[in-house]
């Protein structure tokens, strides 16, 4: 059996593995804060020193904290390959959901995704980053309401930036040059339409105020199609799927679980406060 084992370099852990090596196993021990999360072409996988994470028979995940999230994600990758995952906790809670981790369940149900690269340290960044294309967004992993969201035009502004700051605070993500994006409203299974926002380099670039950054859009077949699989697929009861464009190909930016509607509200003529009690009172 090959058995891989996540956690710190305990002695509890180093007695496991010479267990399992007593008894016949392939055994390797690795930290969870040396694996590199990447989104590309349709796929997400688990590397660890270059190499994906495949063809492992059983995975015990042991002192993860406050890893959590990247936790999470390892276990559903591992337990979709068909992997044993020990504790099965782990795989069977809802996506872990900053941004970046996200995409592992949207890229799961068939969700168009960006190409996305999280790094665990600078050393993973290291490995791959010569194969990055320019431009890219850096995002702060956690980030809410378009704060902490950087372009970068080139590697070396890229390295510059991560040479004071902690790199697996944030994660780099394909550059599509767009005037808007669409925010789509999700209550339940029922979709609410959906609102045109310009995105972040419009707004720098035209200093457009606050008031007019959000526009009437019609809701389309593709947008409602999309919107409602991406609440699906990350269990959201209540939904702001963010959707742009690439000349006509749609890729999911986020799902946001507590979206903000005010703007909603009166630019689409929805009263989302309404159809979200209507909504609790039925569930």
């Amino acid at each position: 059996m090959r058995l891989l084992i996540v956690g710190p370099d305990t002695q509890e852990n180093r007695m496991i593995v010479q267990e399992a090596k007593d008894r016949g196993h392939e055994v390797y021990r690795i930290s969870i804060t040396r694996l590199s999360f990447i989104m590309a072409n349709g796929d997400f996988k688990v590397f660890f020193n270059k190499k994906e994470l495949k063809g492992i028979d059983a995975c015990l995940i042991r002192g993860v904290s406050p890893h959590f999230a990247k936790a999470i994600t390892l276990a559903k990758t591992l337990h979709r390959q068909g992997t044993r995952v020990v504790d099965r906790e782990l795989y069977q809670k809802v996506y872990a959901l900053n941004k970046m981790f996200t995409y592992s369940g949207l890229s799961y149900h068939g969700l168009p995704c960006l190409p996305s690269y999280y790094f665990s340290n600078n050393e993973e960044f290291n490995n791959y980053k010569k194969k990055l294309k320019f431009p890219v967004l850096v995002k702060d992993i956690n980030g809410m309401h378009g704060r902490n969201i950087f372009f970068k035009y080139s590697l070396k502004e890229l390295e510059d930036f991560f040479n004071w700051r902690k790199i697996n605070k944030y994660f780099i993500q394909k550059f599509v040059d767009s005037e808007y994006y669409y925010r789509v409203l999700v209550v339940g299974k029922k979709v609410l339409g959906a609102m045109k926002r310009n995105t972040l380099k419009s707004i720098r670039r035209k200093r457009i105020p606050l008031a007019k950054r959000s526009h009437y859009s019609k809701l389309t077949r593709e947008l409602k199609r999309l919107g409602k699989k991406a609440a699906k697929a990350t269990n959201s009861d209540i939904a702001g799927v963010d959707i742009i464009y690439d000349g006509d190909k749609p890729y999911i930016l986020e799902v946001n679980r507590s979206p903000q509607f005010k703007r909603f509200t009166q630019i689409m003529q929805v009263k989302v406060a309404e159809e979200i009690v209507k909504y609790i009172e039925k569930y």
